[in-house]
């Protein structure tokens, strides 16, 4: 062999080694790239064909889809309603923090389904938390006006056997814009409702009542037509005399109109109780002008006869109120016919000679007086 033969195979055979050596650290560092636990696909592929010509299983693709929880575990949290009233039933000992929450009711209440509120109210045990919970029930009468808010209302106090609960139903007509007096009073099914619970045997359900008409009147600085009616005709109706009482200081009867002035005289003329006449003949100093001279003389001619002093004493601040400074004659004709009533006309005179002008300044002083006189009762 020439010698340019041999060094042409010598070239071939190294560039031969050298391909080999390559291809055999390439297979190596694959391998060694191969993750532990990670099957070598060319040795499965190697494998697979010395089989028996059989084709390796494709792995089963991974489902996205998430299995759903168990059922249970989607249970809806509490809505806004319970959890507020369970925070305002908490809150016990914070009344800020309750009227908090009730202002929080108030802004869910126009989005609140009323079943829903209803039965809150129908089952509600705790008589703090249903006077809230049915204080919120009569606004939904200010926003829709809808009669069947209180005749609801209505139903569950004649249906509520506890009275204290009983008290609460009455009380939530407070939260009415209009008198709620007036809005039972023109409906058939709701007509009696305020002449039934004046009746209750439960004093905290007639004390309820006395403070509805109180409210209502205090309203229109205690000058609705309507509700002083009202209270003289549920003064004429309570057996109980304190409730009477109470009724007929619960609003002037300035604006009410002569029939149910002349059931006032009639009261104070005629009433069994002292408490009764007494309440009576503050009412009476409270007529409209036009009523003011049959009044004076109703309380003048009673002065005389009447045995209790508390009532003598309230015709005396009835005769002041009805007259102011023109009260002065009338006073002073009254001096003598009762000895032990003269040093209180005395007082009720000086008080008006300073010429007051208006009834609640001539009363502030009165009060004064009492209160200087109880602190030094030997310096008078």
């Amino acid at each position: 062999m020439s010698t340019g033969a041999r060094k042409t195979w010598l070239s071939a055979g190294a560039v031969l080694l050298a391909a080999l050596v390559g291809l055999w650290l390439w297979r190596s560092g694959t391998r060694s790239e191969t993750p532990a636990g990670t099957p070598d696909t060319t040795a499965s592929r190697d494998t697979a064909s010395a089989g028996e010509g059989r084709t390796p299983t494709a792995p089963a693709p991974v489902s996205e889809e998430k299995s759903l929880p168990p059922e249970g575990l989607l249970q809806p949290g509490p809505c806004a309603l319970d959890s507020l009233v369970e925070e305002y039933r908490q809150g016990k000992a914070s009344p800020a923090y309750r009227r908090y929450v009730v202002e929080q009711l108030r802004g869910i209440l126009e989005k609140q389904p009323p079943e829903q509120l209803w039965a809150k109210v129908e089952v509600e045990q705790d008589p703090e938390v249903l006077e809230a919970l049915s204080a919120l029930w009569v606004t939904r009468f200010n926003l829709t006006g809808e009669r069947g808010v209180l005749e609801r209302v209505v139903d569950k106090a004649a249906r509520e056997s506890d009275p204290r609960r009983r008290a609460v139903m009455v009380r939530s007509l407070r939260a009415t814009g209009e008198p709620a007096s007036e809005v039972l009073a023109r409906g058939e099914s709701t007509r009696h409702a305020y002449r039934d619970w004046v009746k209750d045997a439960a004093p905290e359900v007639r004390e309820a009542v006395v403070g509805n008409l109180r409210d209502e009147a205090g309203r229109n600085f205690g000058r609705f037509q309507g509700v002083a009616e009202e209270a003289v005709a549920l003064a004429r109706e309570a057996s109980d005399p304190g409730t009477a009482a109470g009724l007929l200081g619960a609003s002037s009867i300035e604006a009410a109109r002569t029939p149910a002035v002349d059931s006032v005289r009639e009261l104070f003329q005629s009433a069994e109780h002292a408490e009764v006449r007494a309440a009576a003949a503050k009412a009476l100093g409270t007529v409209s002008a036009e009523e003011a001279e049959r009044t004076m003389r109703a309380l003048t001619g009673r002065f005389a006869t009447e045995p209790a002093r508390e009532v003598r004493s309230a015709i005396l601040e009835s005769i002041a109120r009805l007259g102011l400074s023109n009260a002065e004659p009338v006073l002073r004709k009254l001096k003598g016919v009762n000895g032990e009533m003269d040093e209180e006309i005395d007082t009720w005179l000086t008080l008006l000679s300073s010429r007051p002008q208006t009834w609640n300044l001539l009363l502030r002083d009165k009060e004064t007086r009492e209160h200087q006189r109880r602190l030094h009762p030997l310096s008078q």
